[in-house]
């Protein structure tokens, strides 16, 4: 039979196990050339004498099906001494295959003026390898780390040795180098997920063996003194060091490279701080400073510190977890403030770094923080340098793993706006301890210990009035103290600004300031400083909502702040009750209402004369239509609803667009 009318045999089988087995004609074959080249049967290898021959199939082989010209053929095998007969040569060579293994011969088939080996990919397995490898990073990004690395360590066992081991030919000597390179890569990205994944004993007489067999490659040796040194032994780690600097300026004149001085540097800091020896370890610390007015909140301190201990990131903790406190509550609250105090008390008993994230979920004039963007300020937090700083939300992510793989750290993402904006930031790390607060309920959040903080007590709101106001003017008026607590709500933020204005205002009593908070229509006038920071602060969770949020909560400001029933506000909005139900319990969520029992909501006073001050602005813009409407309100709470009110509009009429006010940070 000639080589024209040879027909390939392609067989689709996309669920071929990783090593291939196939049938041709009651015969089974198997294509390897990550080592030397073999060709596999059921019956055993198949021989395939001579050089040439091997230099034929490896170049068919290393096209992966694709055509290979008559050319390049000849240049693979005989280089530039090809003789006269060399064509005639390479075509004896292809008539020989057909004959001597009619399998391969099946697969054989002209393409132009060459050949090309039409094979499936499960055949051969340079394929195999490859499809594994993508497999395992596309489950790295899919944050299934377990499942990666099973994957990369089956592709990699396809590897005998170097590719086409044993058949050395320059032509061919650039694609051999490819598929090598590929391989130490993807090794190495298996040793980067073992280390992240606290398997540096396991790991650590591979990488010798590696690092023995490339002294050069300095990712390779970096990951063995990282494996060393977490293994406890330091002083190997740095000898390792030495030796790889000396070689690298031997051999190739070069100083080692970023990575390598980083890991060096760490080890140097770290092994420093843990012996005792030497300078003191380079603590990287950006939290914000702390409020000098900090006051109560002592369970909630126990709390944190419980989880930290729990975790090993404060004073005879096990170190076996890391901790992640999760505190939420509406705006201005303290969320932040207790987060930056309990940061500072823990920051001795984690000792490598206390770092500051701003998630920006609610800030004024900002968008949220990605992940990828909070990444880089977390590793520049570490001293990474921005040349050092990955470009790819991965491999920002890997390395933020690796560098907090052993440290004690504390990190605070503060104004967080959901669970999958912080996945990637969480380490992961034994004896570290994340600290996150949000306006929101986490509810997807797999924390250790999750506060909902609530308003402050009288004593303790009391307490921090007089600490701004100043004891001795608060206390003659113990009273109106209490009574401007209690208007506030109980408030931080509140009475943190009423306390301060009652400062700048010497001519001011305690009493007169509690007259003026008195009157329900001036109070978030009086509270907001020429920033308007309440009215601000409530802003930026009011313009998280949705439209029908919006719409609900603006409708809570004509109801009672301590009775709101969810049938009486379906009534106003004409929506269904399963709808308001679902709406309400979002608003929980978020922190603008409060549930009470089955069926009954409560708003802050100050949440509710926001919302009341937004159904106002919208009675202006709106004319008399909303003016019905808040009348109907009020007639619906009274139990007053007359008969003919039943065609009441499925919405209220809020058509104008509401002026945002320039926003600010959130207290």
């Amino acid at each position: 039979m000639g080589l024209d009318s040879l027909t390939g045999r392609i067989h689709d089988h996309l669920h071929a196990p990783v090593v291939s087995i196939f049938q041709h004609g009651g015969s089974v074959l198997n294509y390897r050339i990550l080592g030397p080249l073999e060709i596999g049967t059921t019956s055993g290898q198949v021989r395939l004498p001579g050089s040439k021959r091997q230099a034929f199939l490896g170049a068919l082989l290393l096209a992966g099906g694709m055509p290979v010209s008559l050319a390049q053929l000849i240049d693979t095998v005989w280089g530039h001494q090809a003789p006269p007969t060399a064509i005639k040569q390479i075509r004896n060579a292809a008539s020989d295959l057909r004959r001597s293994h009619s399998e391969i011969g099946e697969q054989l088939l002209m393409a132009g003026d060459g050949y090309q080996l039409r094979i499936d990919e499960d055949r051969l397995d340079a394929k195999v390898f490859s499809r594994g490898v993508a497999r395992a990073r596309r489950l790295v990004k899919e944050g299934l780390v377990a499942d990666a690395l099973e994957e990369y360590r089956s592709a990699l066992s396809l590897w005998r040795g170097s590719a086409l081991a044993g058949l050395e030919r320059p032509a061919l000597q650039a694609q051999v180098d490819g598929l090598n390179e590929l391989r130490m890569t993807v090794l190495e990205e298996r040793f980067e997920l073992e280390l992240a994944e606290g398997e540096h004993k396991s790991i650590v007489g591979e990488l010798a063996l590696w690092v023995a067999e490339h002294p050069l490659r300095e990712r390779l040796i970096s990951q063995l003194m990282l494996a060393l040194y977490r293994s406890g032994s330091q002083a190997r780690a740095l000898t390792i060091h030495e030796q790889a600097r000396q070689r690298l300026k031997e051999e190739l004149g070069v100083d080692p490279g970023p990575e390598l001085r980083e890991v060096h540097q760490y080890i140097l800091v770290n092994g420093t701080r843990r012996t005792g020896y030497g300078a003191q370890s380079l603590r990287h610390n950006n939290l914000p400073a702390r409020s000098g007015n900090f006051t109560g909140r002592l369970l909630e301190q126990r709390l944190i510190e419980k989880a930290a201990r729990a975790a090993g990131a404060a004073r005879g903790g096990a170190g076996s977890v890391p901790a992640v406190v999760a505190i939420d509550g509406m705006a201005g609250v303290g969320k932040t403030t207790l987060a930056v105090h309990a940061a500072y008390h823990l920051a001795d008993s984690c000792p490598d770094a206390q770092l500051f994230v701003d998630m920006s979920a609610c800030s004024a004039g900002k968008q949220p923080l990605t992940a990828w963007a909070a990444l880089g300020i977390l590793l520049s937090g570490l001293g990474v340098p921005p040349r050092g700083i990955p470009a790819g939300l991965e491999e920002r992510a890997t390395t933020w793993r690796r560098l907090m793989a052993d440290r004690r750290a504390l990190i605070v993402l503060d104004d967080v706006a959901d669970t999958q904006q912080i996945l990637p930031l969480l380490t992961g790390a034994p004896g570290s301890l994340t600290i996150v607060t949000s306006r929101n309920r986490l509810t997807e959040f797999m924390s250790t210990c999750q506060l909902t903080l609530q308003e402050m007590s009288p004593a303790e709101g009391g307490e921090m009035f007089s600490r701004i106001a100043g004891e001795k003017r608060a206390w003659r008026e113990r009273a109106a103290v209490d009574d401007i607590v209690g208007l506030c709500g109980g408030l931080p933020l509140a009475i943190r600004i009423a306390a301060a204005k009652l400062c700048h205002r010497p001519s001011w009593t305690v009493a007169y300031l509690a007259s003026r908070l008195a009157d329900g229509g001036q109070r978030l006038s009086v509270l907001d400083d020429e920033d308007g920071r309440i009215t601000q602060v409530f802003q930026q969770s009011y313009d998280g909502l949705t439209y029908r949020q919006q719409h609900v909560f603006r409708v809570l400001g004509r109801l009672p702040s301590d009775n709101i029933e969810p049938h009486t506000v379906a009534r106003l909005t004409g929506l269904s009750a399963a709808r308001i139900d679902q709406l309400l319990e979002s608003l929980v969520d978020a922190h603008l209402i409060e549930a009470m029992g089955p069926g009954r909501y409560r708003i802050h006073e100050l949440l509710h004369a926001y919302a009341a001050q937004l159904t106002d602005a919208t009675d202006v813009m709106d004319g008399p239509e909303v003016g019905r409407d808040r009348l109907l309100a009020t007639r619906v709470t009274d139990g007053r609803l007359p008969a003919q009110v039943a065609g009441i509009p499925r919405e209220l009429s809020v058509t104008g667009p509401l002026r945002r006010a320039a926003a600010c940070s959130s207290g």
